[in-house]
């Protein structure tokens, strides 16, 4: 993906492999949406299964801002559950459809996930690791 305007134009590459590269791919792990903090420090993702990962920049790209940009994982949470509407007779799928990252007011990270009908709110303290 590029950015539009002149020749400095950004390149954008995702990649990321769970398990062996021929494995085939669940539908519930594809990617549905990608969200970066303000500071670019963190990169939110939200999938089809209804989870949220959060990756943190690595601290050696922190310091030249033009190396290439690596993110590990941070926090990885479970944000929607497939649910049942039985006021309109309708399945909720538990994609994540967007992912917003709150203004930062002290040293915690807030942001919201929704999928199609419900919204999320999580929070992320400054000395929360998520080892796993």
């Amino acid at each position: 993906m590029a950015g539009a305007g002149g020749g400095n134009d950004i390149q954008w590459c995702f990649s990321q492999v769970k398990g062996a590269v021929d494995d085939d791919v669940a539908e519930a792990d594809i990617i549905s949406t990608v969200e970066f903090n303000h500071s670019g420090e963190l990169l939110a993702t939200g999938d089809k299964g209804g989870r949220v990962v959060i990756f943190q920049q690595e601290q050696e790209n922190k310091i030249q801002s033009h190396s290439r940009g690596e993110y590990n994982v941070y926090s990885t949470f479970q944000s929607h559950e497939p649910e049942f509407d039985y006021l309109k007779s309708l399945e909720i799928e538990e994609k994540i459809n967007k992912i917003r990252w709150l203004p930062q007011k002290n040293a915690a990270q807030f942001l919201l996930s929704t999928n199609v009908q419900a919204g999320f709110s999580d929070s992320l303290p400054k000395n929360r690791i998520w080892q796993g």
